[in-house]
């Protein structure tokens, strides 16, 4: 096909919201590797530019053609690793904490196809810093994934100063976005669009907790955000109580959420939206790209409903979401035509979501990676619980917009939330209004 292709229902929202916020970095995806010992820094260098290579994506530009966003994908070119060093610095790891933080938060040139930046940072002679900030619009939650799984194979036999042979892709980001944009008038859409339709008809146009300050009138998109760490006991009953409903620890940990909102506000009615892959094809799992959708979960809570009452209904509601993932978020909203509130989310205020990690994350031959995600100090919706369970091990953060919440407030719903969870799965016929 020739013309260059077009943008994903989700691309398009993200560079709209891009062009209107042009300085926020609020879908920026900044990823920091701490590294003890000493990386082979060309190697490096030179597995970035045969990952760009592979992937269109992180070589594509976004700019109007006749009214309407393109993609625009670049020549494969070298991809530059600056470094900085920090050893004769009077405060070495201070000064890369700062300098990452300041990387993260850096906007993005999506019209020049800038949508991943490396950095390296050298703290002392064998610990290092390789911050890798992408912007939302090329990669998904499973793209990094994809990025740090290959990155480490290449690096490794560009180290071993092999020349590396991985298999060559045979469909690029492009591919899915054309197939989208075909889908529109799919009979699969009909029926997503059907669904959505009549189950958020009557939707509330503002479901969240009750918050600190007033609602500002524009969204500024400033947050913040504060540990959540669940027990491995938690986590066990989370399993067995999932076992026992037929369904997964995800929908315990979600009924936890909407637990914990039925009894912050006191509304009967909860709506929380949740973030799902459209990675339909097993060729789609090896590709980097924004395959992300958003679905919206509705929740009746009424008065003595107990906890696994509860997760029941969040299973349900789960799995229908699932079955009508199709719908695009952003063309629902078209759909739909709520009332707009430019200081609110369309549809949904409140956000959980929980990932199980799949992959051993970045791998560099005599070195010890670990992986965290940077602070761009933002917030896309209210309040949104995203959970990283790797085992027994299940951590992540609670965002909040820093325009409605207290830090303080933040802080005592992420312990109330692992307490409700707690008791939750060790008394599941308990009706929430009752647990501690």
């Amino acid at each position: 096909m020739t013309g260059d292709p077009p943008v994903s229902y989700a691309q398009k929202r993200l560079w709209i919201l891009d062009r209107l916020h042009p300085d926020s970095p609020a879908y920026s995806v900044p990823v920091v590797h701490r590294i003890d010992g000493e990386p082979d820094a060309p190697a490096l260098e030179a597995a970035l530019t045969e990952l760009v290579r592979r992937h269109e994506v992180l070589r594509t530009g976004y700019r109007m053609s006749r009214g309407t966003v393109r993609q625009v994908i670049g020549p494969a070119e070298p991809v530059r690793l600056p470094r900085v060093d920090l050893t004769g610095h009077e405060d070495p790891a201070g000064e890369a904490e700062r300098l990452a933080a300041a990387e993260a938060r850096r906007p993005f040139d999506l019209a020049a196809g800038e949508v991943l930046r490396p950095l390296l940072l050298t703290v002392a002679p064998d610990r290092h810093v390789l911050c890798l900030t992408l912007h939302h619009i090329a990669c998904d939650g499973w793209s990094l994934t994809v990025l740090e799984s290959e990155l480490s194979l290449l690096y490794e036999a560009f180290a071993a100063g092999r020349v590396p042979e991985p298999p060559e892709l045979t469909e690029q980001y492009a591919d899915f976005a054309r197939w989208q944009a075909d889908q529109v008038e799919g009979t699969a859409l009909d029926r997503a669009r059907e669904h959505w339709t009549k189950h958020l008809a009557g939707l509330p146009p503002l479901a969240s907790i009750p918050a600190d300050h007033p609602r500002p009138a524009v969204w500024s998109f400033a947050g913040a955000h504060v540990p959540v760490t669940i027990g491995p006991g938690t986590v066990a009953g989370a399993g067995l109580l999932a076992r026992a409903c037929g369904t997964t620890p995800y929908v315990v940990m979600l009924a936890a959420f909407v637990a914990l909102v039925r009894e912050e506000s006191g509304a009967p009615e909860v709506v929380v939206g949740a973030p799902v892959a459209l990675r339909s094809r097993e060729s789609q799992f090896a590709l980097i790209g924004m395959y992300g959708n958003t679905v919206v979960q509705r929740f009746d809570v009424p008065d003595g409903t107990s906890f696994r009452d509860l997760v029941l209904r969040a299973r349900d509601e789960s799995r229908a979401a699932l079955a009508h993932q199709a719908m695009p978020f952003e063309l629902l909203v078209e759909e739909l035509n709520p009332e707009r509130d430019p200081g609110a989310n369309p549809l949904f205020q409140l956000m959980f979501s929980l990932q199980r990690v799949a992959a051993p994350g970045l791998r560099l031959a005599g070195c010890r990676v670990t992986r965290e995600f940077g602070d761009t100090r933002t917030a896309k919706v209210d309040l949104s619980l995203s959970l990283v369970q790797d085992g027994a091990d299940c951590r992540g953060r609670l965002e909040y917009s820093a325009d409605l919440f207290e830090e303080t407030t933040a802080r005592r719903l992420a312990a109330r939330y692992t307490t409700l969870l707690a008791a939750a799965v060790a008394e599941p016929l308990r009706p929430i209004g009752l647990m501690p």
